[in-house]
Formats: structure tokens, sequence, C-alpha cells
């Protein structure tokens, strides 16, 4: 989705220079790209592509889809920390944090429909302690660096193994130990 950008930078960027691409995993299509416009590209895996984070423990529950927001609230209550809750569309993300504010917890929600300032507040304020959970769509899945998230529950099930991986990767970062929940 991003190649017409790329195009365009690589347009204006010197034809000598060094490029390094960094991802948790890397898509066929991305790797054809990159390799397209690099001299002598060099690929270095640190694990397979769609390996779990090493630090991060995972469990999941089978629920009927009207026990989630029951069993979401008793999990709630044996995790005290910072939680980033993963949801599949935006009406999702606005309905679980609803949900979850009406349980009296503090939550925002940042999706593809939030402006860049609501998405940076949210943000802001999970990494502050405003919001102890955070309900996100896939976007927030790649890219955002939060320390010390406790908890990654996956409300529902990603689309593919790689979204997985990228969310549950947001726990269990620089060494420490994370956990990830999933309801299916």
């Amino acid at each position: 989705g991003f190649l017409p950008q790329i195009e365009s930078i690589l347009k204006v960027i010197p034809r000598e220079r060094q490029t390094m691409l960094f991802s948790a995993t890397m898509q066929p299509s991305v790797l054809k790209i990159a390799s397209s416009q690099m001299k002598l590209p060099v690929r270095t895996e640190i694990a397979p592509s769609g390996t779990a984070a090493e630090h991060v423990t995972q469990e999941i529950f089978v629920v009927k889809k009207d026990l989630k927001g029951k069993l979401l609230g008793q999990l709630l209550k044996q995790y005290t920390g910072s939680i980033l809750l993963f949801v599949r569309t935006k009406r999702s993300a606005g309905r679980v944090a609803k949900l979850l504010r009406s349980m009296g917890h503090a939550a925002a929600e940042i999706h593809a429909d939030r402006s860049q300032a609501q998405r940076k507040e949210a943000l802001r304020g999970f990494k502050t302690g405003q919001y102890r959970i955070l309900v996100a769509t896939d976007i927030a899945a790649r890219g955002i660096d939060v320390l010390a998230i406790e908890l990654v529950i996956n409300f529902d099930l990603p689309d593919d193994t790689g979204n997985y991986v990228h969310r549950i990767g947001r726990t269990g970062r620089a060494g420490k130990k994370g956990h990830a929940i999933t309801l299916a």
C-alpha cells in the first residue's frame, strides 16, 4: 500500500546511498521491492519469519462470542499492568472500549477512523498511564514502541499469522517477560 510513496521518495534521494530495512516479518512483496532498489542486498534473520517473541508466553481461551465480555472482565482482575487489546474492526474497537469504560477501566481506542491527533493522544495517554488499556485494530500491531506492556489480548483473532506475531510482539520487549491471551 505504500509503493507510490516509496517511489516518490526514491526519486529524490541520492542514487549512491546505504539503505537498511528492519521488520519483525517481511512479506515477499516487500522483499521484491527492496531488492529491486538495492545493490548487493543482504538479508539477516534473527529467527525465521513469523517466529513469536522469545519472552512472551501465550494462552488461548475458547469461548462463545456472547461470553467474551464477561471473560474479559475476569481476566482484567488478574492483571494489574498496562494492556494492549486487539480487535479486528474499527466498530469493535469503539464497542469494546465503551464496554471497558463501563466496567470502570481507563481505556482509549486507536484505529483508522481516528484522526492523527486522536491517535497521538490515545498513545500518549497509554504510555503515561492515563489509560491502562489501549483498544486497537492492527494499525497498532506494527511500529508502536511502548515499553512494559504487561499483557496483549487478542479479543478477536487476527486475519493472518504475521499480524498475530506483530500483535503479541508488543509485550515482552527489551528482554522483559510478557504474556499474550487470545480469545477464540
